[in-house]
């Protein structure tokens, strides 16, 4: 049997690649069937390894020959099956991040809603969008009406200091009837702040068209409010009084202080006469003024220049006469905002 057994396997062609072929049931346990399929077996190297006989004799190799593999004329297991895997595990799957809550922010101040309104200005014409930002800065806090209240506190204080008796009561003869008719007509018009902040716009509109009107004019002129304050002179009636430019802007002067008592009881009548008269708007007439002005008591700035050495008042103030014109500007409503004035020197 062994002889017939040893011719047998060169027949068969047997090649470490077809050997494999075999099923573990067909070879037995006899070891002399083993020891003659080995020796059939050109390359005695395939037992250079004595760490291969045993795993011949188990029949886990041969259980799938698709599992084994050969390099370099040796026998590899499957590494899936006999070796420990080395490569890391897979990330177990993230679990998904949650959405942060969404951030509430404070309702915008008022003051920052101006500002909002006032960079980035809605469509419309450009009455309408100034319209809207004026309200804005309003609501706002950061526009308030002109105080007028002010503005006969002042004159009163100044007629208690430098005009007669006799004078102040001509003087508030017009204005207690001018003061009425102008509450009347806030009554009647259910005049609100906004609106009146609405005719503090104007005047301020009517300020910017006269700095042209007064730059290309060579007479004296300037323009003040229904209560005397000056808030605009052009130089030639800076020289005619003889009073700093500075002077004659924002109030800081009046036009009853630079004129003569006689003077000053006048314009107070013939304003009180036309205030109110739609179909009049000028008048013309005469009047004294006052150079180099001193007005230590009167709550305004003392002019630089009628001050001497020490503080000692020059005697340099004197009168000065000229025809005298004035119109009024109204509002909407047909009350005075503005007043401007001609002065030549006779």
């Amino acid at each position: 049997m062994t002889s017939s057994m040893n011719t047998g396997w060169p027949s068969m062609n047997l090649t470490p690649q077809n050997a494999f072929l075999y099923q573990p049931e067909t070879l037995g346990n006899e070891f002399s069937v083993l020891s003659d399929f080995l020796e059939s077996l050109d390359e005695g190297s395939f037992f250079s390894q004595a760490a291969v006989a045993p795993s011949l004799m188990s029949t886990s190799p041969y259980a799938n020959p698709m599992n084994m593999a050969v390099d370099n004329h040796s026998y590899l297991p499957d590494t899936t099956q006999t070796q420990p895997s080395n490569e890391p595990a897979p990330p177990a799957p993230e679990k998904p991040s949650e959405e942060p809550p969404p951030v509430v922010l404070p309702a915008a101040t008022k003051t920052e809603r101006f500002f909002l309104t006032a960079a980035d200005q809605a469509s419309g014409t450009r009455n309408e969008r100034l319209n809207m930002v004026i309200r804005s800065k309003y609501e706002a806090g950061l526009l308030k009406p002109y105080n007028y209240v002010k503005g006969y506190a002042r004159l009163s204080r100044w007629m208690d200091k430098n005009v007669s008796q006799e004078s102040k009561q001509k003087i508030l003869q017009p204005l207690s009837v001018l003061r009425p008719k102008f509450r009347s007509i806030a009554q009647s018009e259910s005049l609100t702040d906004i609106d009146l902040v609405f005719i503090e716009e104007a005047f301020e509109r009517l300020l910017l068209d006269y700095d042209r009107v007064f730059s290309a004019m060579a007479i004296p002129a300037c323009l003040w409010r229904r209560t005397g304050e000056i808030y605009k002179a052009n130089r030639e009636f800076a020289e005619l009084v003889g009073v700093d430019g500075y002077m004659l802007r924002d109030g800081r002067l009046c036009i009853y202080e630079l004129m003569a008592e006689d003077s000053a009881v006048n314009y107070w009548e013939k304003y009180g006469h036309v205030a109110f008269d739609s179909n009049q708007k000028a008048v013309l007439t005469s009047c004294v003024l006052r150079y180099k002005p001193v007005l230590p008591t009167s709550g305004a700035a003392t002019p630089a220049n009628a001050l001497g050495k020490g503080g000692e008042t020059k005697p340099e103030e004197r009168f000065i006469s000229c025809c005298f014109s004035f119109t009024i500007r109204r509002d909407p409503y047909g009350i005075p905002t503005l007043i401007v004035g001609n002065f030549i020197k006779c």
